[in-house]
């Protein structure tokens, strides 16, 4: 009797340890394009990493597309997903269905997931529909087109066969999905109560240690890296808004007078350069840290703009203006970071470390874009 008493106080006295059920990461995805003709610039992201990538040169046969941009980003200790795709010119089985712009994001958090989007300048057959916000169904001869459907900016859907490509063939443009992972909770003891015990000193806790910042947020305050705009410079168009065009603004507006030299904000190589109806004239810097930058609403190019040119920091690209959407505001450069080349950061705190150490302006010689020229009219002088 003893003995099964001892083992049975022994048995109560350990902790049971029990590790809390796992949960499914987050997880998030994208495309500019996917369906039964393929898929183009496909990007995923699970269990805090995150990715982008523009078109490739070459497109599947019935696709022509001017651009395209998809990234994604999840965070494990949040359990969030974001995913975001973008398509521009794209035209559809050769002048089907074309719209100058389509959009989509998926935001997934612990109250669901959350898309938004649009589709700008849709032509569905003969007939020209406009810019549509809202979940929307329309039919041309010899098809089916749905628009702003879940993660699903356009969906084309052949009824009968067209040009060698079969009915029934589908195509999504701006494909988006994201998926909510809660983080797992900590490993939890159970213990019985066991026999008392002299009282011992409660030992003093040890402070946790303070999360390090990312590696990225001390790179971009180094000196390697200049202030975007070359002369006197407003930081304004916050982080994060919503634009009823794009969604979400993913950089900051530096107003500056039209023509004010635009400059690279590290060594890198150029990429991307064009023009876009929301972003109008645009660039991307791939900066040699590995970081990108984005560029919008320049005036015009310099001549050093050239795509897959290396350039230093403080060359001369552009020129602030309001091309694409931004026509009806101020002259400004919309200016994006994306830190390892992932999903964009709120640039406000490293642009003003970098303005503040630019000091004096750029000193730019060469004729602005749109410089007022004197005339002088000589009839009937001297």
């Amino acid at each position: 009797m003893r003995l099964l008493l001892a083992v049975a106080v022994a048995v109560a006295a350990v902790a049971l340890v029990r590790p809390a059920a796992a949960q499914a990461p987050p997880k998030a995805s994208a495309a500019v394009l996917r369906g039964d003709l393929g898929r183009v610039a496909p990007v995923s992201a699970s269990a805090g990493s995150s990715a982008s990538k523009s078109i490739p040169a070459r497109l599947p046969d019935g696709v022509e597309l001017g651009d395209g941009f998809v990234s994604v980003s999840t965070s494990s200790r949040s359990g969030e997903a974001e995913a975001h795709a973008e398509a521009d010119d794209v035209d559809l089985f050769d002048g089907a269905v074309t719209a100058s712009v389509v959009l989509r994001s998926a935001d997934a958090t612990a109250k669901g997931v959350e898309y938004r989007g649009s589709v700008r300048d849709l032509v569905v057959g003969e007939r020209s529909i406009g810019d549509v916000e809202s979940r929307k169904t329309y039919t041309f001869d010899g098809g089916k087109v749905v628009v702003n459907d879940g993660g699903a900016g356009l969906t084309v859907t052949l009824t009968e066969d067209r040009d060698g490509v079969p009915a029934g063939t589908k195509v999504v443009v701006a494909d988006v999905a994201a998926s909510f992972g809660a983080p797992a909770a900590s490993p939890t003891a159970t213990a019985t109560a066991t026999p008392s015990a002299a009282p011992t000193a409660t030992p003093t806790p040890t402070p946790k240690p303070k999360p390090r910042a990312p590696a990225w947020k001390k790179r971009l305050l180094s000196t390697r890296f200049v202030f975007p705009v070359g002369g006197p410079t407003t930081i304004g168009g916050p982080f994060g808004s919503f634009r009823a065009d794009t969604g979400f603004h993913e950089g900051n507006d530096l107003f500056a007078d039209f023509g004010t030299p635009v400059v690279a904000v590290s060594d890198g190589v150029i990429k991307n350069v064009g023009s876009l109806p929301i972003s109008g004239n645009r660039l991307w810097v791939y900066a040699d840290s590995g970081d990108q930058f984005f560029y919008a609403h320049l005036a015009s190019f310099a001549p050093a703009a050239v795509n897959d040119r290396h350039v230093e920091a403080g060359t001369i690209l552009g020129y602030t203006g309001n091309t694409g959407d931004a026509e009806p505001t101020p002259p400004h450069l919309h200016f994006e970071i994306h830190p390892d080349g992932g999903k964009a950061v709120d640039p406000h705190d490293f642009l003003v470390a970098w303005q503040k150490r630019a000091g004096a302006a750029l000193t730019d010689t060469t004729e602005r874009p749109g410089a007022l020229v004197e005339v002088r009219d000589f009839i009937g002088e001297g």
